[in-house]
């Protein structure tokens, strides 16, 4: 989507710190000339083309290449607060402090998917897996998970962990809640902060929405079940399968899915179970 990656990009011109990095990492078919020969005077900007598809390992390509202390990742369909920048900043600016992850307010125009749930801040997930947000509260505070479309980590720890998980596929569901789990479990803060603000325009094709609705429910039954055998009691993992299916079905009367998404679903849920763990770091050579 490179016309929207380009607005993306210049929307960042007037952000009140400048000076910082931009990387933008291409996983098109072919590269657009538009975003590769783009020039800026307000940060130092870089363009990567990659021939592999998929969330987190561009995240990953991103973070390597990257030379800043803190590592600020966003959708590429937003369009941010002049002062996210800043606030990511003074934040994190202590890279030996507790505090390792930050995720920030999401507005979505004529939407309530950020903000799915009352009496906590950030993300949550249930013990059947549905994920519910509030990325929209004014409330500060400690959360299980951040989501990826905005938030700021401290590239040592972002190494530390090994980066984002490969194994989930496909939209890539639940990746940010994985590595956000691994954060806590390695001795880091977790939070949501109202202060690093932006809009997401939720752009109707492309990026993780390419695939076809049915099929989107196979990379979440997979990516639910392997964050479970990762993070949850395997015990769950019934309560899992009857709630993805109440997905499909609802989706089926509301003439979003076709009967096919059955299918998806219990195709995932088996290949979720068997797909081996990631061990060690998922992070390219630098």
């Amino acid at each position: 989507r490179p016309e929207t990656v380009l607005a993306t990009v210049t929307s960042l011109e007037d952000q009140t710190l400048s000076g910082f990095e931009m990387i933008v990492l291409d996983q098109s078919t072919e590269e657009s000339p538009e975003l590769r020969d783009y020039k800026s005077a307000s940060f130092s900007y870089r363009y990567r083309h990659i021939d592999e598809q998929g969330l987190p390992n561009a995240r990953n390509v991103a973070a390597i290449l990257a030379s800043g202390v803190i590592l600020v990742f966003m959708d590429d369909d937003v369009k941010p607060n002049g002062d996210l920048v800043q606030h990511y900043s003074d934040l994190l600016n202590d890279p030996n402090g507790p505090l390792w992850l930050v995720g920030g307010r999401i507005h979505e125009k004529g939407s309530v998917i950020f903000r799915e749930g009352e009496g906590f801040s950030g993300g949550k997930i249930t013990a059947y897996g549905k994920t519910l947000k509030n990325f929209e509260t004014d409330d500060e505070g400690e959360c299980q998970w951040v989501t990826g479309g905005n938030f700021a980590v401290l590239r040592s720890r972002f190494v530390q962990v090994g980066g984002f998980d490969t194994n989930f596929i496909g939209n890539a569901m639940l990746e940010d809640a994985d590595f956000s789990f691994r954060i806590r479990a390695a001795g880091g803060r977790v939070i949501y902060s109202p202060l690093p603000s932006l809009e997401h325009l939720r752009v109707a094709t492309g990026g993780t929405r390419r695939f076809p609705r049915d099929r989107s429910m196979y990379f979440r039954s997979h990516n639910t079940v392997y964050f479970f055998r990762k993070h949850m009691s395997l015990w769950l993992l019934p309560l899992v399968f009857f709630y993805l299916n109440a997905v499909a079905l609802k989706n089926l009367l509301n003439r979003e899915h076709s009967p096919l998404a059955f299918i998806y679903t219990w195709l995932g849920y088996i290949r979720g179970f068997f797909t081996p763990r990631a061990k060690g770091s998922a992070l390219p050579a630098e």
